[in-house]
């Protein structure tokens, strides 16, 4: 049974039907990972609260970067971080995406939320008229896939620019 199996000797294992050191040597080390994956508590998701939260889980990889990034950030239904990302390096002033790409992590895990978040190179994060367009047309296109679009989020050198309050949805 499997507790004979994870109770038995190299030896042991290796004596049984069709089991020779390698194999043995294989099944002890799956077995053992798996006694060490049972023995890890569960690990706690970040949660996202506030625009805030998210600057702090994003900043340090963004506000740096000389090229655009693009990240979303996939979230569950109590807004905790399932995904971190990075969907698009772009040139020193854009990272342009469709929106199907932007959803296609969201609709794979089935998630409730998403918040995009990019950086401008410039140290700028004051957003341009087409980070607004793009914001309106992803909150539409979440409305019809029933995703909602928390925040989008532009990452400067030092500061950052929340669109949700700038022009609520």
């Amino acid at each position: 049974d499997l507790q004979g199996v994870l109770c038995a000797e190299f030896g042991e294992i290796c004596q049984a039907q069709g089991f020779g050191e390698q194999r043995a040597a294989q099944l002890q080390a799956v077995l053992e990972f798996a006694k060490r994956l049972a023995a890890q508590p569960p690990t706690k998701k970040y949660q996202i609260r506030s625009a805030q939260d998210i600057v702090s889980l994003v900043r340090m990889d963004m506000m740096y970067l000389d090229t655009e990034q693009m990240r979303v950030l996939i979230l569950d239904t109590k807004n905790q971080v399932l995904v971190n990302h990075s969907l698009y390096q772009g040139t020193i002033n854009s990272a342009v995406l469709r929106t199907a790409e932007i959803f296609r992590p969201a609709i794979a895990r089935n998630a409730a939320n998403i918040i995009v978040c990019h950086n401008h190179p410039s140290g700028d994060p004051t957003p341009s008229p087409e980070d607004q367009d793009v914001t309106k047309q992803l909150v539409a296109a979440g409305q019809v896939l029933d995703i909602e679009v928390l925040d989008h989020i532009i990452i400067g050198n030092p500061g950052y620019v929340s669109l949700r309050e700038r022009m609520p949805w």
